[in-house]
């Protein structure tokens, strides 16, 4: 095989520094309260590494990527986490960088593990998952993707909560992104 090379200059496009990853919640105008999208996600997501070529909920990487595979930094403060999710077809994994995380899994997530400083725990297509930093510090997760980008679902828990608390109005705008609440739902 035939190598090839790049020049630094050409190099800077394969790299992300993270001070300069814009947070994907700055990425897109919402009509989304901050606190209703942020039980829905970490409080802050970068996406690293996507495909420049499909919209995924965490935006464009910035280091192009292949299809259905992403890398995603997520950030957490202390109590943070997604609501109870489940992906049909993608294998979500998480590396610890920093802090303590309360895996979760089930239907209800009745099922729990922690993990802390480089602990990784991959989660198989169609387990409800969420997690939530249980540290007194800010939390980062290396979370990597692998699968159809688009194929989450939130537990009907997460949309009567955020119902409860933001109203019809912001459930619509939430749909409108495509995210639905019926994981777990029998069809």
């Amino acid at each position: 095989m035939r190598t090839k090379t790049l020049t630094p200059k050409e190099m800077e496009r394969y790299i992300a520094r993270f001070d300069d990853v814009p947070a994907n919640k700055d990425r897109t105008a919402s009509t989304i309260p901050t606190e209703a999208r942020e039980m829905m996600t970490a409080r802050a997501t970068r996406t690293v590494i996507a495909s420049t070529s499909v919209d995924t909920p965490w935006g464009n990487g910035v280091i192009p990527g292949p299809e259905n595979f992403a890398v995603v930094i997520a950030e957490c403060d202390p109590g943070n986490g997604p609501g109870l999710h489940s992906h049909a077809h993608t294998t979500e994994t998480f590396t610890c960088l920093q802090g303590r995380f309360r895996i979760e899994w089930g239907d209800a997530g009745e099922h729990a593990t922690e993990i802390g400083l480089f602990d990784t725990i991959s989660i198989p297509p169609g387990i409800m998952r969420r997690f939530d930093n249980i540290s007194e510090e800010t939390g980062y997760l290396h979370v990597t993707l692998q699968g159809p980008l688009r194929d989450v679902e939130y537990a009907p828990s997460v949309g009567a909560e955020l119902r409860e608390k933001f109203g019809d109005e912001v459930m619509t705008e939430i749909e409108k992104l495509g995210y639905n609440f019926e994981a777990g739902i029998d069809a």
